[in-house]
């Protein structure tokens, strides 16, 4: 389904600070980022040895969604037909891959894709295996074992075998303290809706949304909170971040720039926001961030470590100073200091 048309039918629904998704599964609070810095974070992170890391919070990452989003009325489908009709849908449709198919035989399910984004740019990965994993965890309730992975630029496979008397259980929010805590009411302001007719996004591909020619993710935002609480290279988002931003941030004054920081993380659906500029520090003052799925605690140092190397775009002298935090609320203070 096209983005332009989910915006009209409000089925994805754009306010100030906020994105809600009521497609397919239930609805959740999404948020955009840059495709760019999530793949080059991953690919550093398995490049240095953590890929089993990765396989593990990609897995939980689609455990804790799917087992609190799913709508009850899949649970009477089989699971083969919740993948291909279902599941195939939403990754499409999140721009995560071109085509997908599964099959299943006996206990053996073999999953084949196409175009998958992060296998496309990074080459073999065990992210994405995680993320097929948590799925069938969920759908079969069990234990799966990895049997075979082939990943190639256009074409992969991967084949599983189901772990029948051996549960699969994980812990999570529930969906009403979800909902309470990303609850954001509507308030008049600048919107992804406006950010298209201003050009500052555009839509490409049907359903691909770039930034100065470079693409956005639609992503539930709890895998920003399990990496942050992995706290697996965190020190390296901020020169990812400057590398990405360093190529497509225009010349301009400070001022602007800290304008745009502000626009881009509140029509990216990161919640209101506030930026308050000095000679010698910054604050970006957050109300109502968007709230993971996990039971664990909430963690924002993905995004914090980002607007980091973005600010170093305008003075590498900035460093990470206090981060404060309420209910519902983030402030966080980089200084030059």
């Amino acid at each position: 389904m096209r983005l332009s048309y989910s915006l009209n039918k409000n089925i994805f629904e754009a306010t100030v600070g906020s994105l809600v998704n009521k497609l397919h599964l239930s609805k959740r609070r999404d948020t955009l980022f840059f495709e760019d810095i999530f793949i080059n974070y991953i690919k550093e992170c398995e490049d240095a040895g953590h890929g089993e890391e990765m396989k593990r919070i990609g897995q939980k990452w689609m455990a804790v969604s799917f087992k609190t989003l799913m709508p009850s009325a899949l649970e009477r489908l089989p699971p083969v037909i919740i993948l291909n009709m279902f599941m195939k849908n939403v990754w499409i449709n999140l721009g995560l891959m071109k085509n997908f198919h599964a099959n299943k035989t006996g206990d053996i399910i073999e999953i084949r894709t196409e175009n998958e984004a992060i296998t496309k740019v990074i080459g073999n990965n065990y992210f994405s295996v995680g993320l097929f994993i948590g799925i069938l965890n969920i759908i079969f309730g069990s234990q799966v074992d990895v049997i075979e992975v082939s990943q190639r630029e256009i074409f992969s496979k991967y084949v599983f075998k189901i772990k029948h008397g051996n549960p699969y259980k994980i812990n999570s929010k529930s969906k009403k303290t979800y909902d309470k805590l990303n609850y954001l009411a509507p308030i008049k302001g600048f919107t992804l809706r406006d950010s298209f007719k201003r050009n500052i996004f555009q839509l490409k591909e049907g359903n691909k949304i770039y930034f100065r020619d470079k693409s956005l993710y639609t992503v539930e935002n709890t895998i920003f909170h399990l990496l942050g609480n992995s706290e697996i290279l965190l020190e390296r988002i901020p020169y990812i971040s400057y590398d990405y931003f360093k190529e497509i941030i225009r010349k301009s004054s400070s001022k602007e720039k800290f304008v745009l920081l502000k626009t881009l993380l509140q029509i990216m659906g990161w919640g209101i926001i506030t930026v308050v500029y000095r000679e010698d520090y910054i604050v970006v003052d957050i109300k109502n961030p968007p709230f993971g799925l996990q039971k664990e605690k909430d963690n924002w140092n993905f995004l914090i470590q980002t607007i980091l190397g973005y600010l170093w775009v305008i003075d590498k002298k900035f460093n990470l100073g206090d981060v404060v935090e309420t209910y519902k609320n983030i402030k966080i203070t980089y200084s030059k200091n």
